[in-house]
């Protein structure tokens, strides 16, 4: 294997990369193995075996996550471990939000967008440009702009989703979800095409909230986060927490909850299912604008590409998750980061086809995700 990587310290990691990729298959080889085993000679003897089928494979699960855990902590060693989770902070809550907009747009369009990530992209470029502007006539600290280039950002992608179904998603009602898929495809290409001609072919940039390392001591080990990172936890939960909440107490989150189930009956009890729809693609835009922002800093440059790791383990995260829950995605998306961070340090080459595999493992076993249900046609 390779790609190797030093911690923060300096000091490289001492580990025996061949011991644990041995272990890795064996662990995935034997869950593989004892489903088989149980399957063949005690579920298809027992009434009700789909059931039992899926508490076993729940529990297959639960025990290989588990293995893997234990197996990357004894091989990296508990500092090592724990600073890949700091360092995970930020691509977390940028993965949460984007696959929260990407969810949210999935219950109420029952479409996946792919230009999510093209959306927040033209959002994070607004916000570049507002930030030149705000340097060149303000006197305003950096924090302030950055917070203010949050807002123009997340309004930009806001705009941008209610404009994107109205004109384009309501008047292709009658599409298949695979067009609209295609639709959306397309609407990258336009807004990727867009970006340059409105701002140039040169990348901007977006300063962090804050420059600060923090130092943290956690199980005895003594860490560090950046202070971007921090504030970035806190705007993610508060922001979460408050969608979460007006879906779950509002009328417009039990709108939701109602053309998820069946939009012809939720228009049938007098939902506005237009409003619903819009306000859902408006909301998930705003994410996405979010999110880029937060990410900018640490992506470099703001370039049309800004958002594409993100887009594609949002779709990765909503799919191991299941789409038809919120809560599954959000689980999905601290996981993948922390994976790809912890498997960094054995193969640069090959951390993401590993979580990829990984996750095409979980799928066949259990087709709808994670926490994924059959959606029940009513309200």
């Amino acid at each position: 294997m390779c790609g190797r990587r030093t911690s923060l310290s300096g000091v490289k990691p001492m580990f025996n990369e061949t011991k644990f990729w041995n272990t890795f298959i064996i662990i995935i080889a034997s869950l593989i193995v004892v489903y088989a085993i149980v399957d063949i000679f005690v579920l298809r003897k027992l009434p009700k075996r789909s059931k039992n089928q899926t508490t076993l494979i729940n529990g297959l699960l639960i025990l290989g996550f588990a293995s893997i855990m234990v197996l990357l902590i004894d091989s990296l060693g508990m500092f090592l471990f724990l600073q890949t989770i700091m360092d995970k902070v930020l691509g977390i809550c940028v993965l949460a939000l984007a696959t929260t907009g990407i969810v949210l747009i999935f219950k109420t369009s029952m479409t996946t967008n792919f230009a999510q990530g093209s959306m927040a992209t033209l959002g994070a470029f607004f916000a570049a440009r507002y930030i030149l502007y705000l340097t060149a006539t303000t006197t305003l600290t950096t924090i302030q702009k950055v917070f203010l280039a949050i807002l123009v950002s997340a309004l930009v992608a806001f705009i941008l989703g209610i404009l994107i179904d109205v004109f384009i998603i309501r008047k292709a009602k009658h599409v298949t979800s695979v067009g609209k898929q295609m639709i959306t495809m397309g609407l990258v290409l336009v807004i990727s095409g867009l970006i340059p001609v409105t701002f140039g072919g040169l990348p901007l940039e977006i300063p962090r909230l804050s420059y600060d390392i923090v130092p943290v001591t956690l199980f005895g080990q003594s860490l560090s986060i950046p202070q971007h990172s921090i504030y970035a936890l806190y705007l993610t939960v508060i922001v979460l927490v408050v969608l979460f909440a007006a879906l779950r107490f509002t009328k417009w989150g039990l709108g939701v909850r109602a053309t998820a189930s069946n939009e012809i009956v939720a228009k049938m009890m007098g939902v506005n299912t237009r409003i619903i729809t819009a306000m859902s693609w408006a909301i998930a835009g705003a994410l996405g604008g979010l999110a880029s922002v937060l990410a900018a800093p640490f992506g470099g440059q703001v370039t049309t590409g800004l958002m594409v790791s993100y887009q594609v383990n949002g779709f990765m995260a909503s799919i191991l998750g299941g789409f038809s829950s919120f809560g599954g995605p959000l689980v999905g998306a601290i996981l993948i980061p922390l994976l790809q961070g912890l498997l960094f340090y054995f193969s640069n080459l090959w951390q993401n086809a590993i979580v990829y595999l990984i996750i095409l493992l979980i799928v066949l076993a259990k087709p709808l995700g994670l926490f994924g249900k059959k959606i029940a046609k009513k309200v």
